[in-house]
């Protein structure tokens, strides 16, 4: 067990402001054990797992099927509910390799719509396979359970993070092998948390997901145009192990490919919307049965702070609304090119550095 907390590369990650985040909690409301929060964004999880390792009580919620494995792996296991993990990993790690959807996909392949998708190396990717197999097939046999299953996933795709070949998104691979794909992929154990308090989570849209009354919301929401649904679509996919069809030079699920028939509206984050994400962001707080939110902003977001603040204030009175600057290094797409990740991010912009911020509401 452990207080430390883990994440597969996430352009999201808070991983760094987890300091200050749990800081800024403990002065508003003391050293109190129970302390019930909901954690409406989860992603890969950290901040969440930050929480718990507090001995809060925590509600996750994400639309993303992966953040279901990493919260099982991370917020919900226990020693007594992850007791035969070891033993599954091990199993796990003896398969025969075989060509599926992963190998035939991702593993130096052509793209549906042309260029090289060299995502892992075919040897990584003919052992991901016979893993996911496997333990689809121990769960269709009721040898595992959900639970169980969830926690092997999130060790799978943990593995794999390791051995990639992209810059942290899968929509920008590297064309050239990066060192780390040459290593073997190899399943290893997670930690887990030691905090008392409950967890549960929910693959769901904070905007309708019924939530439990709680002491304190914490909220992440994107901050740019761009969806995180097609940025991580391959640990969705081995998640969910539906094993889509797939489109477009990055061979993206198909269901996540705008103007696609199969395209999955459900997935559209109106955060990703000029026109929408202030809105969305009140409704949010709104909705919430909470008396405090705490926002984790930037000031590089689609809204800019100052409109964001003055919608709070008009919302929930000015006096209810404060926030808090922090230096922050810019995601490590900022900072390495254009030649690297395309158009994928705003490679070309030259700061490295940038503002986070956490703004508190107080709604009643």
């Amino acid at each position: 067990m452990t207080t430390a907390t883990y994440g597969v590369k996430y352009i999201g990650s808070k991983n760094t402001l987890i300091p200050q985040i749990t800081e800024s909690i403990q002065k508003r409301f003391g050293n109190q054990p129970t302390l019930r929060v909901i954690d409406t964004m989860t992603g890969t999880t950290r901040v969440a797992q930050a929480f718990r390792a507090q001995g809060w009580s925590v509600q996750s919620t994400d639309l993303s099927w992966a953040s279901e494995a990493y919260a099982e792996a991370f917020l919900r296991r226990t020693a007594e509910s992850g007791a035969r993990i070891p033993q599954l990993i091990a199993e796990l790690n003896a398969v025969v390799p075989v060509s599926d959807w992963i190998t035939q996909t991702y593993c130096d392949v052509s793209g549906a719509t042309g260029g090289n998708v060299k995502m892992w190396s075919k040897a990584n990717g003919q052992k991901a396979d016979a893993i996911r197999n496997r333990i689809a097939e121990w769960k269709a046999q009721s040898r595992i359970n959900r639970h169980e299953e969830m926690i092997l996933v999130a060790c799978l795709i943990f593995a794999l993070d390791r051995v990639d070949n992209s810059v942290g998104i899968q929509q920008a691979y590297l064309k050239q092998w990066a060192a780390r794909t040459a290593n073997p992929l190899q399943l290893v154990d997670l930690p887990f948390g030691s905090g008392s308090g409950s967890a549960t989570h929910t693959v769901a849209n904070c905007l309708t997901h019924p939530y439990e009354a709680a002491d304190i919301a914490y909220l992440d929401p994107p901050y740019s145009s761009h969806s995180y649904s097609t940025y991580y679509h391959i640990w969705d996919s081995i998640t969910r192990w539906d094993k889509p069809a797939v489109s477009l030079t990055t061979n993206r699920r198909i269901d996540r490919v705008s103007g696609s028939a199969e395209f999955d509206a459900e997935m559209v984050s109106p955060w990703n919307s000029k026109v929408r994400a202030l809105e969305a962001c009140i409704t949010l707080i709104r909705r919430l049965p909470v008396t405090y939110v705490l926002v984790s902003y930037n000031d590089e977001s689609l809204i800019p702070v100052d409109t964001l603040m003055k919608a709070l204030g008009d919302e929930f009175g000015a006096g209810a609304v404060q926030k808090q600057e922090i230096p922050y290094k810019r995601n490590i797409m900022s900072q390495i090119g254009n030649a690297a990740v395309g158009n994928a991010e705003r490679g070309e912009e030259a700061t490295t550095t940038n503002k986070e911020l956490l703004i508190w509401v107080k709604k009643c």
